[in-house]
């Protein structure tokens, strides 16, 4: 079951949050959108030092593992 959205009202993500995030494959270069979470973009960021996609909102709103391609992590691009 999935949790209902929270009332995101006035708030807004961190000045530094980025508009777009594009994933690029180490090996090949082939891209791909970083997924959308509560209306923008997740961003490629530590969680307990390993790096993954968070939400503007947090990690405790939001995360996912970065994806792999070529067996290996995409980069923010």
């Amino acid at each position: 079951m999935m949790k209902p959205m929270k009332n995101m009202g006035g708030m807004k993500p961190p000045a530094d949050w980025p508009k777009a995030v594009t994933l690029k494959c180490q090996k090949c270069g082939a891209t791909q959108a970083a997924p959308m979470h509560c209306g923008k973009p997740m961003a490629v960021r530590k969680v307990d030092g390993k790096d993954m996609l968070t939400c503007w909102m947090g990690p405790g709103c939001g995360k996912a593992e970065i994806p792999l391609h070529h067996d290996l992590p995409m980069r923010a691009a």
